[in-house]
């Protein structure tokens, strides 16, 4: 029985068609690898570490704890400083109903500034190009820069306490505090410095015209935003430029310096020799870095 068992495995094993073969039951293997495509997060870059995750999480945790604990009663500053008077007094709204809505126009061009971002993690990279190295690549990064802007804007909050400029004590000396600087600002900048990082270096929507209009047109976002927030009342010029400038630092700096500027190696070589345009008689440097 064994004996006949290890014949017919024999059979069965040279009945198989040579590997490299083409035939019926063995297609050439360049068909199969032409239907997989490389994925658009290159080889030197260095994916979403795990460290980055637990920095990442353990930001969300902070800034949760932060809004949790509320904001300060008592005005650790009020008023304004450097040009901020000048700018309210030019660009604040006339009357409360104008001041209300471009309120709420700053508080949409928020809410609607990390849509883009999500639309090239989810339906461009995961679902389009089904890439899934490039969609956890371009969602982690994504969360960590709002990790970080958003922990700083609530520790800067806390810390600063200034009272925002439309705001009026109540009695007992209670206070709108969430002045310095503002969060509105800073997660419309984020998403701005995201995509301008993403998209200067990735071709995630193929055509240069394209990619290059999301980052301008989610830069617009942030100074609509920024811009909104003086117009209402809600912020200081200095509010919301150093808002913006820190998110749109976060969302660019998080990408390019932890994974973008990663490279090929290029050869370095310095070499010293006689350098002929003196007649020899002198030592020329040359390099290449």
């Amino acid at each position: 029985m064994q004996l006949a068992l290890l014949a017919l495995l024999s059979s069965i094993t040279s009945a198989r068609p040579v590997l490299g073969q083409s035939g019926p039951l063995n297609p050439p293997l360049l068909e199969s690898t032409e239907l997989s495509k490389p994925s658009l997060w290159r080889k030197e870059w260095p994916e979403f570490r795990t460290s980055e995750g637990v920095a990442t999480v353990t930001a969300g945790l902070a800034s949760l704890a932060i809004v949790i604990a509320g904001p300060v009663d008592q005005p650790r500053w009020q008023g304004p400083i450097l040009f901020d008077d000048a700018v309210r007094n030019g660009l604040r709204a006339s009357d409360a109903d104008t001041r209300h809505t471009y309120k709420t126009v700053g508080d949409w061009t928020y809410r609607l500034a990390p849509l883009l971002p999500l639309v090239d993690v989810f339906l461009v990279s995961a679902i389009g190009r089904k890439d899934s190295k490039l969609a956890l690549n371009l969602g982690g990064m994504l969360l960590e820069a709002y990790s970080y802007s958003g922990l700083l804007s609530e520790v800067s909050t806390q810390l600063s306490a200034r009272k925002r400029p439309y705001s009026e004590c109540r009695e007992g000396g209670e206070c709108d505090t969430q002045s310095f600087f503002s969060g509105h600002s800073a997660i419309a900048a984020t998403s701005a410095g995201l995509m301008c990082a993403n998209h200067t270096r990735i071709a995630l929507y193929g055509n240069p015209a394209l990619d290059i209009g999301s980052c301008v047109l989610m830069s617009v976002n942030a100074v609509v935003t920024a811009t909104s927030r003086v117009v209402a009342d809600r912020h200081y010029a200095t509010d919301v430029i150093v808002g913006t400038g820190v998110g749109f630092a976060f969302g660019y700096a998080v990408p390019v310096l932890l994974h973008y500027s990663y490279g090929p190696k290029r050869d370095r070589a310095i070499a010293f020799a006689p350098d002929p345009s003196c007649g020899g008689n002198c030592i020329a440097v040359r390099g290449v870095f």
